[in-house]
């Protein structure tokens, strides 16, 4: 049988400049039902069939943009098979090899209503093999975005939108082949590598770097602070008064020297809203969070030991997909996190979210086999500083930065159903006690805001 048998003369002219020779019924049924989407539209603003021809014609020519309404997932079905629309169209025309994985960095963007299928407005990136780890970088480090933010990117293996000044500055990165990075001038620049990536649109350079280091101590009257999960980064009304009866006996302890913690984080295991076993004190400089059911030791938390009555059948399968789990890595200047399972992880860090310019509670998308920084201590110092001639609220507002969560599997936020952590199967809370250490510190030594008079309902 003739596949473009009595096809619409556009249908039939695009596929002309199909690549490859496999699928071609559903390369027939996306480029179908590409053309019926845009020969309905009313507004001709967005691209139309004429460019879309002009644009594969005449590879090396410039070329308009040409556009698809986003659906409410941000994905296209071709043939009861969903994918990133750019990816769809990306093979159907340029590269028929390549796949929409679960490995996108950014494959929801709530910001834009259209997402550009042309596909030379892409380019694949070749990408290199697994490197090894290097030092970590002094001012801009490794991120993977992938948030309520939502820049406009996506990957496929790593598919991701850039400008073409950050294209050709950006490492080599990813366990995948090859990515697609679109030459658009104004979308933000991320994208993801496996060792350590540098950040393209802004960098943010930390300075009044703090040289005093404080223990988390049960001496302090401000360490009570930092022992509640996980409302520990919720807004506390009552805390400010309760912390000015605090800090009077604070004063008389006039802490000048100050150890380091005996234990660089402690990480909670929750299952929805209820905490899962004891929290555990991580020693080692590096630990790993897996799965498996091994006795955990110094440097290893095996979450399959974990028991919990109250556990569902999709709590249940989630855990089954932790496998590997997540390395985490604790050095002078920062902490970073390695997704070693065959699944994603969505991790929520205000500190990385501050020095890539997201929002405070994006959440960013670590794919398998990626690396991100979650953690800056410089640049946290150097906050701290600048916090402390602020006065005492705005060293308390930056406790939260103290705080990382990550969820194995399901992501949350604005462009998930999950609206919160605590709606998600599995997750994870890393309280950094070296930073809230200097925080307490800091606290400490400040003068709480008179309360007197102020009730929870005033």
């Amino acid at each position: 049988m003739n596949l473009f048998t009595s096809l619409d003369p556009s249908v039939k002219k695009l596929l002309g400049w199909k690549m490859g020779d496999e699928e071609e019924k559903w390369a027939l049924k996306a480029v179908e039902s590409l053309v019926k989407k845009m020969q309905k539209r009313k507004h001709q603003g967005y691209g139309t069939v004429e460019d879309l021809e002009y644009a594969l014609s005449h590879p090396g020519s410039s070329s308009n943009c040409v556009t698809i309404p986003r659906s409410l997932d941000g994905r296209l079905q071709v043939s009861h098979r969903k994918g990133l629309p750019h990816v769809i169209y990306c093979r159907v025309w340029r590269w028929p090899n390549l796949q929409s994985t679960t490995d996108c960095m950014f494959p929801y963007d709530g910001r834009s209503e259209q997402i550009c299928i042309n596909p030379y407005h892409y380019h694949r990136i070749e990408m290199l093999g697994q490197s090894k780890p290097v030092p970590p970088p002094s001012s801009s480090s490794s991120v993977v975005p992938s948030s309520s933010f939502s820049p406009s990117s996506a990957s496929i293996g790593t598919f991701s939108t850039l400008s073409p000044s950050a294209a050709a500055s950006l490492p080599s990165a990813s366990p995948s082949a090859s990515s697609v990075s679109s030459a658009s001038p104004s979308v933000p620049s991320f994208r993801h590598v496996h060792s350590y990536p540098q950040i393209t649109h802004q960098q943010f350079i930390s300075t009044n770097v703090i040289s005093d280091q404080s223990a988390l101590s049960s001496a302090s009257p401000t360490a009570a602070l930092f022992t509640q999960s996980p409302s520990a980064l919720s807004d506390d009304d009552d805390f400010m008064a309760q912390q000015q009866q605090r800090h009077n006996a604070a004063l008389q302890q006039q802490l000048c020297h100050h150890s380091q913690p005996c234990c660089w984080c402690s990480i909670c295991y929750y299952e929805l809203n209820s905490r899962v076993g004891e929290p555990f004190k991580v020693l080692e400089s590096i630990v790993v969070i897996d799965g498996f059911t091994n006795p955990s030791g110094a440097g290893r938390i095996c979450l399959g030991l974990l028991s919990n009555v109250n556990r569902n059948a999709t709590i249940e399968n989630t855990r089954r997909h932790i496998g590997m789990g997540i390395r985490l890595m604790c050095t002078d200047n920062n902490v970073l996190l390695l997704n070693q399972s065959e699944t994603a992880v969505f991790v929520q860090s205000r500190n990385a979210n501050f020095k890539y310019s997201l929002q405070p509670t994006a959440v960013c998308r670590v794919p398998p086999g990626a690396t991100m920084l979650i953690f800056d201590f410089h640049l946290f110092a150097g906050m701290l500083e600048k916090a402390k001639e602020n006065g005492y609220q705005h060293v308390y507002e930056i406790v939260k930065m103290c705080f990382v969560r990550l969820s194995f599997v399901k992501g949350w936020g604005a462009d998930y159903p999950r609206s919160d952590v605590t709606s998600t199967p599995c997750w994870l809370e890393i309280q950094l006690h070296q930073p809230m250490a200097w925080t307490d510190a800091a606290l400490s030594q400040l003068d709480p805001p008179d309360h007197n008079g102020v009730t929870s309902v005033s």
